[in-house]
């Protein structure tokens, strides 16, 4: 995977995490302060997890279609959790589900983790893997844009600082951003 980590990718990933920090903590009316807490450690714990599946991913470049190598994955992680899903009653609970449920079930299944994960695996077929999980700090500003429109949460100026390193960031890392001299 001759992916080269350049100093202009590692300034872009710093710029967008600060984002990402300014939208989760400062954004969201607290002051800036990293505690170690349980919810930290998960969230880097995901993280660094995402990040082993997005090099691993590219790095094996297994010669079967994104569609087959997603459902061959999905497949998998189905099997590994059913046993969690049996024990802990996971059948008496669906059938006390309502249509919305359902329907909510139906759309985080097929949208958020079908389709998005192999429109990640093709991404990955065309992008270096740098490229493609800088998108990720992405979803802190998109939660914040909709909890702004969908539930009337208040806007906050930092905010707006964060989203616009984020965008910055990603930008860098993307290339869109030259240091050098014109002309």
């Amino acid at each position: 995977m001759q992916e080269k980590l350049t100093l202009k990718k590692i300034a872009g990933i710093t710029i967008a995490v600060t984002g990402v920090f300014m939208i989760t903590t400062i954004g969201r009316g607290h002051t800036f302060s990293f505690s170690l807490s349980l919810g930290y450690i998960l969230m880097i714990a995901s993280t660094l997890n995402w990040a082993v599946y997005s090099v691993l991913l590219k790095k094996l470049s297994v010669p079967v279609p994104s569609l087959v190598l997603t459902f061959y994955m999905s497949t998998t992680g189905f099997f590994l959790t059913l046993p969690f899903f049996i024990r802990n009653h996971g059948v008496d609970q669906l059938r006390t589900l309502s249509p919305e449920h359902w329907a909510h079930l139906l759309f985080l299944g097929i949208f958020v983790s079908a389709i998005a994960y192999w429109y990640w695996a093709k991404a990955l077929e065309v992008m270096q893997a740098t490229q493609v999980s800088v998108f990720l700090y992405f979803e802190p500003l998109a939660t914040l844009i909709a909890a702004i429109i969908l539930l009337n949460e208040n806007f906050i100026a930092s905010s707006l600082f964060g989203g616009l390193l984020i965008i910055t960031g990603v930008m860098l890392v993307q290339g869109r951003f030259s240091f050098r001299k014109h002309g």
